[in-house]
């Protein structure tokens, strides 16, 4: 039978809390990105390099996701950036799937692992399946189930946002 001890359930809280402040301050620094880049580069710009035309917006999110070291909670401020952008729900779609999968540090393990053969071969079908799970879900319409509000960008607030 399995018995937790003092020493077990010290070291579970303690990891509990090295990771919840870890993850506390990659989601801020995310979203801090974010909102400097939606600053000063114009959401026109990001809609004509991940516009779907002739497939290459969606290779190009899903190398957007390959590069991005994050895991999936701090993907989610960089999503919702590129839905305030008005990026294209498919390209979107492809960046969400693609990010963790294609992560730098999940390839640099695979490839140490089981070989450059095995990482390439990960590599093409995460990708392709990204690519294809973005396509399938931006034709079959399901870009009606985002909410409206997601694509609003938050009223400044604050000592340097003019607001009163």
């Amino acid at each position: 039978m399995f018995t937790i001890d003092s020493n077990m359930a010290y070291e579970a809280l303690n990891m509990f809390v090295f990771l919840a402040a870890e993850l506390t301050v990659l989601f801020l620094l995310i979203s801090y990105l974010v909102g400097v880049l939606q600053e000063y580069v114009p959401p026109a710009k990001i809609q004509s390099i991940l516009s779907g035309k002739n497939g290459r917006g969606y290779i190009i999110a899903g190398f957007l996701g390959a590069i991005t070291p994050f895991c999936s909670c701090s993907t989610i401020p960089f999503l919702k950036g590129l839905l305030r952008a008005k990026a294209g729900f498919g390209t979107m779609m492809v960046f969400l799937f693609a990010s963790p999968l294609l992560n730098p540090i999940i390839i640099g393990l695979f490839a140490v692992t089981f070989g450059l053969q095995v990482t390439v071969f990960y590599f093409a079908v995460a990708m392709g399946v990204s690519v294809i799970a973005g396509y399938s879900l931006e034709k079959l319409g399901f870009e009606k189930y985002v909410k409206e509000e997601a694509y609003i960008a938050p009223e400044p607030k604050g000592c340097g946002s003019g607001a009163i």
